[in-house]
């Protein structure tokens, strides 16, 4: 057995992660001393925690790993986990790209103009929209709500 001090050093995990880690039922020490609530871990725990730190590398979320770590049956397939984080991080680094081309658009436009335009374009996806539309030159503005009213009528048939 070991103190969570010793095993923390082994394993090069701060005791306040192990503590954590404890808490979320991740990875339960062996034995706690119910006088003083310290806590003992084996050298057997190694191949768990490494799992753990290795899930948490690839992205998954504490409670994703949690799960993954207690379904012995596996049914939580660990390869559509991975599909699915693949998925996501491809996602992400479209949107990274994204935001790294508007930015290099940025500088060129600032460096171009010697400044900060005062104004500022915002690109927003909506939703197809059907539109009918009419468009004609009035003589006066007098004339402007009749031929509207005309117009709306043309449109409507």
């Amino acid at each position: 057995m070991l103190k969570i001090g010793d095993f923390s050093h082994l394993s090069h995990i701060s005791i306040r992660m192990l503590r954590h880690y404890d808490q979320l039922g991740l990875l339960k020490p062996i034995l706690v001393d119910r006088f003083t609530g310290y806590r003992y871990y084996s050298i057997e725990q190694l191949p768990r925690l490494n799992r753990i730190l290795a899930l948490k590398d690839l992205g998954f979320t504490l409670d994703q790993i949690a799960q993954l770590l207690a379904d012995d049956q596996g049914s939580v397939d660990i390869q559509t986990l991975l599909h699915q984080k693949h998925s996501e991080l491809q996602q992400q680094i479209r949107a990274d790209q994204a935001r790294l081309r508007r930015i290099e658009t940025r500088l060129r436009l600032i460096e171009q103009e010697q400044t900060m335009s005062a104004y500022e374009v915002v690109i927003k996806a909506i939703p197809a929209l059907t539109v009918a539309s009419i468009r004609e030159v009035v003589a006066t503005k007098d004339a402007m709500p009749q031929r509207c009213r005309r117009m709306s009528e043309e449109i409507g048939q």
